[in-house]
């Protein structure tokens, strides 16, 4: 009864593995203000555990910080799902993510949930990412379209959220359902879909999150995977226009690309787009 009564609106999603600075360095990211309680789930860790005291003195949020640990590794989707079902247990209205090593811009709870309770329509919602090394040096960012239609476009070739930046109305869980379990690495991909399909979505265009481009991380060294299940979660999603079968043929070219030359590529474009803009 008392963790009902204390509950904020935002239940903040982190999972853990075998990172702990990492993880606190994201909860002291989080805004003395924010109107959020915090869930870490730890996958099984067993190298690296969770430093629970410091943990705790990292977050400086107004919620309530609590963990919750698997008894073995899952993978990101089992971990993410745990979480998922402890949240809806409890009534969060809405779950926001974060991941390890990743940093929240100060207020960037406070201004999502801001705009859901303004757009009622809007189940999932995302917003920019500044994308740094782990020097902290920014090498990009990535803003995706903001529009609900100008994003059902972007997902047929690839996601257009940042999936640590997102914010969704657990309700639309109901319809959706959890992140599935067959599409390693592609988890948030085929989620968000899900979302596009049933509701309305949108991004906001200011940057949330400093997201740290991890050599260890899912995109990185588990790529191949990520790629064949994205290519899945197309062609389950084909509407057997012109632009599917663009997207689909995208994913497959970029399945024979090395990625350090996709992400230069990248970059550059990026860095050139923002310079032609005057966006800093």
């Amino acid at each position: 009864m008392t963790e009902q009564l204390h509950r904020q609106p935002v239940l903040l999603l982190i999972p853990h593995y075998n990172n702990p600075q990492a993880l606190n360095a994201s909860l002291a990211s989080i805004g003395a203000d924010e109107p959020c309680d915090v869930l870490v789930v730890d996958d099984g860790s067993t190298r690296a555990p969770i430093d629970e005291a410091g943990a705790r003195a990292a977050f400086k949020g107004r919620g309530v910080l609590r963990f919750l640990s698997l008894p073995q590794n899952k993978g990101i989707e089992g971990a993410l799902n745990a979480g998922l079902q402890w949240a809806q247990s409890r009534g969060y209205e809405f779950i926001a993510r974060l991941d390890c090593g990743d940093l929240n811009v100060s207020d960037r709870i406070q201004r999502q949930l801001s705009f859901l309770e303004q757009h009622p329509e809007v189940y999932l919602l995302g917003g920019a990412a500044r994308f740094v090394d782990q020097q902290g040096v920014e090498q990009f960012v990535l803003r995706h379209p903001e529009r609900h239609e100008d994003i059902v476009q972007t997902m047929r070739k690839n996601s257009a959220f940042v999936h640590p930046a997102v914010m969704y109305r657990t309700a639309g869980l109901a319809t959706t359902g959890l992140y599935p379990l067959d599409a390693p690495a592609a988890e948030d991909y085929a989620l968000f879909y899900a979302f596009v399909r049933h509701f309305r979505v949108a991004n906001l265009p200011e940057v949330l999150i400093h997201y740290e481009l991890d050599p260890g991380g899912i995109s990185l060294s588990k790529r191949q995977k990520q790629l064949a299940s994205r290519l899945k979660v197309q062609k389950a999603n084909s509407d057997g226009s012109l632009a599917a079968l663009a997207g689909r043929l995208r994913t497959r070219g970029l399945m024979l690309m090395p990625y350090g030359l996709v992400f230069r590529l990248k970059a550059a474009l990026r860095r050139t787009s923002r310079k032609a803009t005057g966006d800093d």
